[in-house]
């Protein structure tokens, strides 16, 4: 439970990079960065917006005995701003997603991570009281998920020195982008394609960050989102599905 926890924050965290950048023409994003994802990163940031959401469905493999397993948790997360571009959140009162409540932290991001009270994803409808500058806001995301069927052919070992390649052609629907996550020890290193791309591809430089371990990670997560105008202010509305592959062997 503690690593399937681990990975739903990873998710979440991933939200906070697809807010940092919603640009469906953009190719390819590299970020090494520190391996550290918890309730703290979910603080996005939309440029030009007033206000971002996103639906998670996160699903996590683990191989016992030789029987794979799925683990699937569905989460959200939302943030304001008190205008385009700026850092500072702004309350917007109570955030609900299909009538279960988000979580405010002290910074003022919505999350909601109660797994003991599950989200359903049968249907995608944000409601918000409103605050000061944010207005009440309803807004149900009618599009499928995005998804990813190729997970069996993602590797158990992988070997840095002969770098990595991920093939999505054919195996993903519903996204206008993907994004790649290969995670050894405390580092990963992320990778971003269109979301008909054929493949996502790692060099032996790019995976040299990350650390050796026999519990690594690699992640593809497809994402679409919309914008919708309220009081003529654009808000953003992203539906990810992040799927995890645990227990990969780095060397």
């Amino acid at each position: 439970m503690k690593k399937l926890i681990q990975n739903t924050f990873f998710a979440v965290a991933l939200a906070t990079v697809i807010f940092s950048g919603c640009d469906k023409t953009e190719d390819i994003i590299e970020d090494p960065t520190t391996n550290t994802p918890n309730t703290g990163n979910a603080t996005p940031t939309i440029k030009g917006g007033y206000g971002s959401f996103a639906a998670v469905h996160s699903v996590s493999y683990t191989t016992v005995q030789g029987i794979t397993i799925p683990l699937d948790v569905n989460t959200a997360v939302s943030a304001f701003y008190s205008a385009p571009g700026s850092s500072t959140m702004v309350d917007a009162g109570t955030v609900t997603l299909n009538s279960k409540t988000l979580t405010k932290n002290s910074n003022n991001a919505y999350v909601y991570q109660n797994l003991t009270d599950p989200l359903s994803f049968n249907q995608v409808t944000w409601n918000v009281s409103g605050s000061g500058g944010v207005p009440p806001i309803n807004y149900t995301d009618d599009k499928p998920f995005p998804d990813f069927s190729g997970y069996n052919s993602l590797p158990a070992t992988l070997t840095k020195a002969n770098g990595l390649t991920v093939t999505l052609g054919g195996t993903v629907s519903n996204a206008d982008s993907v994004y790649v996550i290969v995670s050894g020890g405390d580092k990963y290193v992320l990778k971003r394609v269109a979301g008909n791309a054929s493949q996502c591809t790692f060099s032996a430089s790019d995976l040299s960050i990350i650390g050796n371990t026999t519990f690594g990670m690699i992640q593809v997560a497809p994402w679409s989102y919309s914008q919708e105008d309220f009081n003529s202010k654009p808000y953003y509305f992203v539906l990810e599905t992040c799927y995890t592959k645990q227990g990969v062997t780095i060397n």
